[in-house]
């Protein structure tokens, strides 16, 4: 499997796919595979290895149609995009959502988070390609959630073995006509979802364990057993913990870059430091249920 702390030649099984390190805690590059064409299985099965080990994957200069994206996507699992994002979809391709720029003030993505983690079964992995990018700044943050779990104390880990978090989020109440940005919809225009997670997670393909974790007080409020009050303090900690700077990778997007994280093993932050300019990403997501 790929590692963190080497490259990775997978030879003749998979048309000389090489996988790199990005920093020596989070990330890793890919490069070897066309995927304009279609996917072999094993280059299928060192998409997902080199994913699952590193977190997050950058395969760079592959400028893909959106038929191409969507193969890719596949690789991972099924599509899945919440009924209410349908306005925010591309023509002819319902489960790739458009990321467009909605301005500092209502950034949705502007903080350390998991996507969608209020959701009964929340995605696995989310696939981007760069469409339209500033000439400057529109960076992704990531971090290694595997790296957040394995430095917490012999103390800590028995804390939270075994307990969920309170999840909570909104989405349009049930008549409402999405126009235009979903995420930008007042609270009166929304409804609560609320739903509860393990934070220690054992990711399903690696074995490891994993914190899955979002912003304290927000989307994650409370600890099952324990009060808001005595939660919070709790979580705090294991988010600020998660996001220091030894693991973090920041991603700045090139034209043609294609970028995979997987929600289990990582949280993100999208920078807004690019003004009113344009910037948009084409998104698919995998493996959520509402």
């Amino acid at each position: 499997m790929a590692s963190l702390h080497q490259n990775t030649d997978y030879g003749d099984t998979a048309s000389n796919v090489r996988v790199k390190p990005l920093t020596g805690s989070v990330g890793a590059s890919l490069t070897g595979i066309d995927l304009t064409t279609e996917i072999k299985s094993s280059e299928a099965d060192a998409l997902r290895s080199a994913l699952y080990e590193n977190c997050v994957l950058i395969l760079p200069g592959q400028f893909l149609e959106p038929a191409d994206h969507l193969r890719l996507a596949e690789v991972f699992g099924e599509p899945f995009l919440p009924h209410y994002y349908a306005a925010n979809t591309l023509d002819g391709y319902p489960s790739i959502a458009i990321v467009p720029n909605f301005g500092k003030e209502r950034a949705p993505a502007e903080a350390w988070h998991t996507d969608w983690s209020h959701l009964s079964t929340p995605p696995t992995v989310s696939v981007a390609r760069a469409h339209v990018l500033p000439e400057t700044g529109g960076d992704t943050m990531f971090s290694n959630q595997y790296h957040a779990y394995d430095r917490l104390s012999a103390g800590m880990k028995h804390l939270i073995a075994g307990r969920r978090a309170k999840f909570v989020g909104s989405r349009p109440i049930a008549v409402e006509k999405m126009e235009g940005k979903p995420d930008t919809l007042p609270a009166s225009r929304r409804e609560s979802v609320v739903n509860c997670h393990p934070i220690a997670q054992t990711h399903p393909h690696t074995g490891r364990t994993a914190l899955y974790l979002n912003r304290p007080g927000g989307a994650a409020v409370a600890i099952e057993g324990l009060t808001e009050a005595e939660s919070l303090p709790i979580l705090q900690f294991l988010y600020d913990q998660s996001v220091t700077p030894d693991n973090v990778y920041r991603h700045q997007w090139q034209t043609g870059d294609v970028v995979c994280w997987d929600n289990r093993c990582a949280m993100h932050y999208g920078v807004h430091d690019y003004g009113d300019v344009e910037r948009t990403l084409h998104r698919v997501t995998v493996g959520g249920v509402e």
